[in-house]
């Protein structure tokens, strides 16, 4: 039986799980988010990331001693047994698709600042894109690696420039009301975001694809954590410092809006180009890792067994590719962007707690097979703070 390469070293890891919470995390959500807590929305990415934390770790744990391709899917199985594996590898595959889908939308709006994109036509651009985006991930996976640490790099190195540039002109009068809605607003910001964070583990999907996984798996998730969280945080002060809140909070291509007051219409382009490539980045490692779970769960018996054929040359699952392709032009077609996001987060937010349970069940069952190079530290306590946020 073929079996997937294990092609991708340190940095492509890191920049396809960057890539996969940079697009639609900072380039679209923002101005959605303060819609739900107004200026202290910067402030419910950093919780979100503190909440997020405990799973991240305990994935890095959970990915060592199962460095297999299905990522959440896989612990859960192992865990909880085949019924609860396949409620949520099917879960995870609709959430990252969703997501996919959501930053494909985000595409659009950023590509209308640079040609002339109608609402009508916007579906049509993001269709297109992700015909690219198939393409790409059926020809090889260390084709998307190369393309999401060029593209990643680029990004970072723009919202730096905008950060240093945004930073100083931050107008306290902005700042206020810090919690337009109180505590329910800013637990909702926090909720609505959490979907932002997901590149930090979907990178588990891919393992069976990742060279010397018991290092470099656990490595990437903590190293792209802070270097996202840190962007996420940074990045949104400076936008609810420089917009207001009554025109960031139905702004569906914030980072131009900001990029334009600041630097003027050129450099506002420039970064709406930066946008576009972002967020296809985003979407590229959104269907890298979703298209796994079929796979795997193909491999177990859960679905059907064409979902596990891999290609002759090119040593992709192209069945679960496609499929998922398929799944995502019916998303963009038909579902609202805003319930997108929704969906995929609230999903979301019940497999980080499934995997911070998953950590306590196999280390508590003494499971023989269960032998992690990497093991999470403060345990449990550190499960059961991910568990309760």
């Amino acid at each position: 039986m073929k079996k997937l390469e294990r092609s991708l070293s340190l940095p492509y890891v890191i920049a396809i799980s960057v890539g996969g919470m940079l697009g639609s995390g900072i380039f679209v959500l923002p101005g959605f988010a303060a819609s739900l807590t107004g200026s202290s929305v910067w402030l419910a990415y950093l919780i979100g990331a503190i909440c997020v934390l405990p799973a991240a770790l305990s994935k890095s744990e959970l990915a060592t001693a199962m460095p297999d391709s299905g990522g959440t899917y896989v612990y859960i199985e192992r865990a909880f047994g085949p019924l609860f594996g396949t409620i949520s590898g099917l879960g995870l595959w609709l959430s990252l698709l969703l997501k996919s889908s959501f930053a494909l939308i985000g595409l659009g709006a950023y590509l209308s600042v640079l040609i002339n994109v109608d609402d009508g036509l916007s579906k049509v651009v993001a269709l297109g894109f992700l015909l690219i985006i198939l393409l790409l991930n059926i020809f090889g996976v260390k084709k998307v690696g190369k393309v999401q640490l060029y593209i990643v790099s680029l990004s970072l190195i723009a919202l730096s420039v905008v950060f240093f540039i945004g930073f100083p002109l931050v107008k306290t009068e902005f700042l206020s009301p810090f919690l337009s809605d109180g505590n329910t607003g800013l637990i909702s910001a926090i909720a609505f975001v959490y979907i932002s964070y997901s590149g930090v583990i979907k990178i588990a999907a891919i393992a069976g694809e990742i060279k010397n996984p018991n290092k470099n798996l656990p490595l990437a998730m903590i190293l792209s954590l802070l270097c996202i969280s840190a962007v996420y945080v940074f990045i949104v002060f400076v936008l609810v410092g420089n917009i207001p809140l009554s025109s960031l909070s139905v702004d569906l291509k914030p980072i131009h809006t900001l990029s334009n007051l600041l630097g003027g219409e050129y450099f506002g382009y420039a970064i709406a180009g930066i946008g576009v490539l972002t967020l296809m980045s985003g979407a590229n490692s959104g269907v890298l890792a979703s298209s796994r779970f079929p796979f795997a769960m193909s491999r177990d018996l859960l679905m059907p067994s064409f979902f596990s054929k891999i290609h002759n040359k090119h040593l992709t699952p192209v069945a679960a590719i496609l499929f998922t392709g398929l799944l995502m032009a019916l998303v963009i077609v038909f579902l609202d962007v805003v319930k997108i996001a929704k969906l995929a987060s609230a999903f979301m937010v019940m497999m980080f707690i499934s995997v911070n349970f998953c950590v306590i069940i196999l280390r508590e069952t003494s499971a023989q097979w269960y032998n992690p190079s990497y093991k999470s530290p403060f345990y449990p306590l550190l499960q059961i703070f991910g568990i309760i946020s």
